[in-house]
């Protein structure tokens, strides 16, 4: 069995996987912000340029992860 971790942040996902991906050795597949998505325009202007979705992989391993907004975050 497999697992893929699915991490949440708050606010800092970006710096977290790159961090991640220099002392891991992987690799970000994709990293995509709330803006120019759908969701862009409901999303308050300050949370724009955070994660909506990323996704790295560290060998076999495949992590994703995006940046929950306040309200979501415990």
């Amino acid at each position: 069995m497999q697992l893929n971790p699915y991490l949440l942040f708050n606010g800092n996902c970006e710096v977290a996987f790159k961090f991640y991906e220099k002392v891991l050795g992987g690799k970000i597949i994709s990293m995509m912000t709330h803006a120019g998505t759908p969701m862009e325009a409901k999303t308050p202007p300050e949370w724009r340029e955070k994660i909506i979705h990323a996704r790295m992989t560290v060998g076999d391993w495949v992590m994703m992860a995006s940046d929950a907004p306040p309200v979501h975050y415990s």
